[in-house]
Parts: structure tokens; C-alpha cells; sequence
């Protein structure tokens, strides 16, 4: 898998939003998103996604443009449409109007409508934790999981993600996971490259298992968990989708959809941990947390959350890896959108 500079990616995808009419700022944050999925090992989340943003902006499905419209508003709640743009401009702001609530009153919460995927979900939380905050973000999505005894896909993959500041030395704790046994992401890429995928992954359109990734994006996505991911996924669908005046009960479209935009919410929390204890407090006890949990196992055979991909973003030295099957749709699309293909080397 060719190693691609992320300067060379981060060039190369500014030019394909801002020539399809994404403002500099906003394209800044998506180019942000799609360099940090590939930096920590998430690449189902980053760039094989940019032909299906264009294409959506130029059918009218998505809008190049992200508003945040202000719906309504309390000293530590919000709601804001984002005019059918991107996730991760949405995301990224509303999490900022989180983080400015939080310290204004200890927490923040900014519900997000009408919004679509915003790639992988540790990119947000980890913008909030940056901020010295506690983090939790919810997501919903298009129809991917069955509810447990159905075989009609009702529930997304809705992602939920946790983030927590830590001392100094430590890369922040970061869960970012599917309700799903994994990202609905991880099919496409298998179906991008012909792979096959896991048994107990996923289910095909009659309800039997199924190692054909394009077998499973036709059929349905098993819960993390049996029934307790499938409540999770209810949960989640609740807090991001209906409670954000968004689509939910299976009406969310994926992005690959012609029938429309994704309609899809987000719900954004932020703590200020100081509210509970001091800083340095705070600091000593998870320091020993970490210790404790790192003791339980032989050296480097135990990992807290977010630390893999931590690790794996240290060690990339400037680069991040794209499969020839992406390397070979981005060509395409450079040359679709006149801009310069992605440099190797």
C-alpha cells in the first residue's frame, strides 16, 4: 500500500472542495477530518469519500455550503441546522459552541439537524478534549442494523465517542466505536477492493450470514453485542436523530443515496472536568487509572482507549497509506475536476 505524504493529501483535497465550492475554512476542517482518519489507521473514513462529496454537491444533495443556523438556544443547550452541509464543518462547530457553553456554565450541549456523516467520530471528540474537556458525541445514521428478532434494517451503525483529557506524556483517552460490530465503512472499503469479510459481521438481504461485502450492504449490519448494541443503536437514534428534529426510525440516508440528503443528527456534549475537581487532582488519579490498567498485562499488552491510534499516527513519520483502489478513484477525480492528481513520493 503506497505511503502518501500528508501535505501531498491535505493539497489534494483542498483543491477538490474548494473547487466544488467548499469555503477555504470549511474545507480546512473536512481536509483536517479526512488526513486524520488515514493518520490513525481509520482510512474508511477519509479519502475514498471525496468523489461522493462532489458528486452530492453538484446533484444537490449536499450543500458546499454549512451553515449553522441557530434554532434555538438556553445558556447550556443549542440547536442548529447545518442546511443539509457537511458533518464534520457541523461537527466541529458545534462542538466549539459546546466547549464555550461548558465554561460558561460546566456543560455544554448543542444538538446538530440536518447534517450528514462527519467521518470518524474520535476527530471530534478529541477537538473538545484538546480544550481541556470531557466529550461524548452521538450519531445516527441510514438504516444499517436489524432490530434483534427483525431482519429489516431499521437502525444506523450510530456511532457514539468519548473523550477524556489526561497528564501530560499520555495521548488522550478517546472510545470511538459503532453500535455496529464494525464501522459500515470497513464494508465499503471490502467492497471497494473485492475483499471478503468476516463472518458474524453482517447479514445478507434474506438474513443469513454472509462473507460478500456487497451481499451485506444490501442486507444488514450485526449489532456489537447482540441485543444490547441493536439498544444502543435505539438509544442513539433517539438522542442525535428524533431529539434533533432529524430523521430517525430508519428515514436517515446513507451517502450514497440518489433519493436525497442524509437528514442525519448529531448531539454534542462538553464537561468541564474542573467543575468536579481540580485539574491537578484530576491529572494524579487518572495518571493512576492508567498505571493500574497498564499493570494488568505484560508490557505494552494492554492499550486504553484511543492509545492504538495514537501510537499508529506517531509512527506514520509524515505519511499515511492509501490502497491502490482509492489511489486509483482519486485519480479519476482529479482529472473529472481539472485539479493536479495526488502527488506520490
Amino acid at each position: 500500500m503506497p505511503d502518501i505524504a500528508i501535505p501531498a493529501l491535505e493539497a489534494f483535497c483542498s483543491d477538490v472542495l474548494t473547487g466544488a465550492g467548499v469555503p477555504e475554512d470549511d474545507a480546512a476542517i473536512i481536509v483536517a477530518s479526512i488526513t486524520y482518519a488515514h493518520a490513525t489507521g481509520k482510512g474508511t473514513h477519509g479519502a475514498s469519500r471525496l468523489p461522493i462529496y462532489v458528486n452530492r454537491i453538484e446533484a444537490g444533495l449536499m450543500q458546499a455550503v454549512t451553515p449553522l443556523t441557530e434554532l434555538s438556544a438556553a445558556p447550556a443547550m443549542a440547536l442548529l441546522d447545518a442546511g443539509d452541509g457537511f458533518g464534520q464543518v457541523a461537527a466541529i462547530r458545534g462542538m466549539d459552541r459546546a466547549v464555550a457553553m461548558a465554561r460558561e456554565t460546566g456543560i455544554g450541549m448543542v444538538g446538530i439537524r440536518h447534517s450528514h456523516n462527519f467521518g470518524t467520530g474520535a476527530f471530534v471528540a478529541a477537538h473538545g478534549v484538546a480544550q481541556g474537556m470531557a466529550t461524548q458525541i452521538f450519531a445516527n445514521a441510514a438504516p444499517a442494523i436489524a432490530p434483534t428478532g427483525g431482519s429489516k434494517a431499521i437502525f444506523g451503525t450510530n456511532p457514539i465517542s468519548w473523550g477524556f483529557p489526561t497528564p501530560e506524556g499520555y495521548p488522550p483517552i478517546v472510545l470511538d466505536m459503532a453500535t455496529s460490530q464494525v464501522a459500515r465503512g470497513k464494508i465499503r472499503m471490502a467492497a471497494l477492493t473485492g475483499e471478503a469479510i468476516p463472518l458474524g459481521w453482517a447479514l445478507d438481504a434474506r438474513g443469513d450470514p454472509t462473507t460478500d461485502a456487497e451481499a451485506a450492504l444490501e442486507g444488514s449490519m450485526l449489532p456489537v453485542g447482540g441485543a444490547k448494541g441493536y439498544g444502543l443503536s435505539v438509544v442513539v437514534d433517539i438522542m442525535a436523530g428524533l431529539m434533533t428534529r432529524s430523521a430517525s426510525g430508519g428515514q436517515a440516508k446513507n451517502l450514497n443515496s440518489p433519493h436525497g440528503p442524509s437528514c442525519c443528527g448529531h448531539m454534542l456534549l462538553s464537561i468541564d472536568l474542573e467543575r468536579f475537581l481540580p485539574r491537578m487532582e484530576y491529572d494524579a488519579q487518572m495518571t493512576a487509572l492508567i498505571t493500574a490498567t497498564k499493570a494488568a498485562g505484560p508490557k505494552d499488552g494492554v492499550f486504553l482507549p484511543g492509545e492504538r491510534s495514537a501510537r499508529y499516527m506517531t509512527g506514520r513519520e509524515g505519511t499515511v497509506p492509501l490502497s491502490d483502489a482509492i489511489l486509483s478513484k482519486l485519480d479519476t477525480l482529479a482529472s473529472q475536476r481539472g485539479v493536479a492528481p495526488l502527488a506520490r513520493g
